[in-house]
């Protein structure tokens, strides 16, 4: 079962200059708190990274700032290029899976930002991994520039299966959708998921200041 039909994605595509500069990287690289997330896929051949610029206000709408897909780069390269990242955006969160690869690309980022958030994978993470880039996108809250149909591709190439025991479920990546693994899918969710399940509350509405 996908976890996104191509209906709902196709509501996050928005042409960037209909809304002005807020979608314009070297703007918003000024004035908005940037959060970062990268992902490897699970044989090493690839790596996802996006920024995503956070709302001003509870419910309000994460926007895509940029997304990349890194093949064939070792974890130093992708390391560096993280570091350029947040050398261009005030990046205040960085989100990293810490499996494979991506555990020597977040030991090497932690010595530039010792804030970044190494993400263990699990059944049950990516399960709230899911479920938090799942209720952003069907309240309508995430944006993308509408040229940027590999972000819909991979999101749309991330599938709901059982486990070897058939016992749980997991999320998985079809090997036929072309779109690496859903790596930017990925980094995406890593982004998304510094704020809580829950959304912005009044309880916690000052963990959104501090993106």
């Amino acid at each position: 079962m996908k976890l996104l039909p191509i209906g709902e994605m196709q509501r996050c595509m928005v042409d960037s200059g209909s809304i002005g500069r807020t979608l314009n990287p070297s703007h918003c690289a000024r004035w908005r708190r940037g959060k970062s997330g990268s992902a490897s896929s699970e044989n090493g051949g690839s790596a996802g990274c996006a920024i995503i610029l956070p709302p001003l206000v509870a419910g309000g709408k994460f926007r895509v700032l940029e997304r990349h897909q890194w093949r064939g780069m070792d974890f130093s390269a992708q390391a560096k290029n993280i570091k350029s990242l947040t050398e261009r955006y005030n990046v205040t969160y960085i989100g990293i899976d810490n499996t494979g690869l991506g555990r020597a690309v977040s030991q090497l980022v932690r010595q530039f930002f010792p804030a970044v958030n190494a993400i263990n994978y699990s059944l049950e993470m990516k399960t709230d991994l899911v479920l938090k880039a799942r209720d952003v996108i069907r309240s309508g809250r995430l944006e993308f520039d509408a040229g940027a149909l590999d972000i819909a591709q991979a999101f749309m190439s991330i599938r709901k299966q059982m486990t070897a025991t058939g016992r749980r479920a997991t999320y998985v990546t079809s090997r036929a959708e072309g779109v690496s693994h859903g790596d930017v899918a990925w980094a995406v969710m890593h982004a998304l998921f510094n704020e809580p399940l829950e959304g912005a509350t009044g309880s916690n509405t000052g963990f959104m200041e501090i993106f």
